[in-house]
C-alpha cells in the first residue's frame, strides 16, 4: 500500500474472510501506535458524539479504541474485525476497563447484521482499505438507519512514498487510494449527506531510521514487503525510506505531516 499504509486492520473484500489477511494484520503491535492515534480517535467519537443506548457498529475496530470509548460513553457498541488477534486484544481492554462490548471476527463487506440496525457506523482507518468499496459502502448504507450517522477516516495518498514504492517496482494497491478520502460522495452519497473535515497527523521520531522501524513494527505490509524481498534489494529500499524521512528531519527530529479526511455522514 503505498503512501499511507493502515497501521492496523481492516475488512476483507467481499469475496470472504482471508486468513492470510486476517495473519498479515493480526501481527502488528498496534498498541504502540495507540497513544499516537488518541487525538484522532477522539476527535471522531466526538464528532458522532454517542448516547446513552445508541447502537454502534465499528468496523475494523483493531484493538477496540473507538469502540471503548464509544462503550464509556453509555453506547451499545458491536466491534469487528477481520484478524482473531486484534479481537481478543481488544476483548482483554474491554474487560479490563469493565466495558461491555460485543466483540467478533467478521467481514464489512458482508455484514451479518439486518436492515437498519445500528445507529451509527464508524471506522477509524479501517474500512476504507477494503478489496471491493463499493459492496462495504452497501453494507454500511444497509445497516445504518434512516437519520443514523456515519463517520470514519481516510488517509490522503503520499505521492512521494507512492513514488519510492514505485521505484522498487512496489505494486500499487488495487483501490484508489483518494477514493474513501477525496471521493467519498461517489460511494456513499445517494445514501448519506456527506461533511468531510480535512486534518494533519504527524508521523514524528528521533531519526529517519527510528521512524523507519516505528512504521516496520506497526504497519505489517512494510514489513511483509521488505521481508519479500532479497537481503541486497531489502537494504536499498530500507536505505531509501531512512532518507525520505530524514528529508522530514528538524531541530526537534523528524515530523512527516500525514494528510487524512475525517468524514462524516447523516443517511438519508
Amino acid at each position: 500500500m503505498a503512501g499511507a499504509e493502515r497501521p492496523h486492520v481492516a475488512c476483507e473484500g467481499a469475496g470472504g474472510l482471508s486468513s492470510g489477511a486476517a495473519e498479515l494484520w493480526g501481527d502488528s503491535d498496534y498498541d504502540a501506535i495507540v497513544p499516537r492515534y488518541a487525538p484522532i480517535y477522539d476527535e471522531l467519537v466526538a464528532a458522532l458524539a454517542p448516547q446513552p443506548g445508541e447502537r454502534w457498529l465499528d468496523l475494523a475496530t483493531g484493538t477496540g479504541e473507538i469502540a471503548l470509548r464509544a462503550a464509556a460513553a453509555g453506547a451499545a457498541v458491536t466491534a469487528i474485525d477481520i484478524a482473531p488477534r486484534m479481537i481478543s486484544r481488544a476483548r482483554d481492554k474491554a474487560s479490563a476497563r469493565g466495558l461491555a462490548v460485543e466483540f467478533a471476527v467478521g467481514d464489512c463487506a458482508q455484514l451479518p447484521h439486518g436492515d437498519g440496525s445500528f445507529d451509527v457506523v464508524v471506522s477509524n482507518f479501517g474500512l476504507v482499505f477494503a478489496d471491493e468499496p463499493s459492496a462495504v459502502a452497501r453494507e454500511v448504507a444497509r445497516v445504518c438507519v434512516q437519520g443514523g450517522r456515519l463517520g470514519f477516516t481516510a488517509w490522503h495518498e503520499s505521492p512521494k512514498l507512492t513514488a519510492l514504492y514505485r521505484r522498487f517496482g512496489r505494486e500499487s494497491r488495487s483501490v484508489d487510494p483518494e477514493l474513501w478520502a477525496s471521493r467519498a460522495d461517489e460511494l456513499l452519497g445517494d445514501a448519506f449527506e456527506l461533511e468531510v473535515r480535512e486534518r494533519v497527523w504527524h508521523l514524528r521520531g528521533e531519526s529517519g531510521a527510528a521512524v523507519l522501524d516505528f512504521w516496520e513494527r506497526t504497519a505489517p505490509p512494510t514489513k511483509a514487503y521488505l521481508d519479500s524481498l532479497d537481503p541486497e534489494r531489502r537494504e536499498h529500499v530500507r536505505a531509501a525510506l531512512v532518507e525520505h524521512w530524514e528529508s522530514y528531519r528538524g531541530e526537534s527530529g523528524v515530523d512527516e505531516p500525514r494528510p487524512y479526511a475525517l468524514v462524516l455522514g447523516k443517511r438519508r
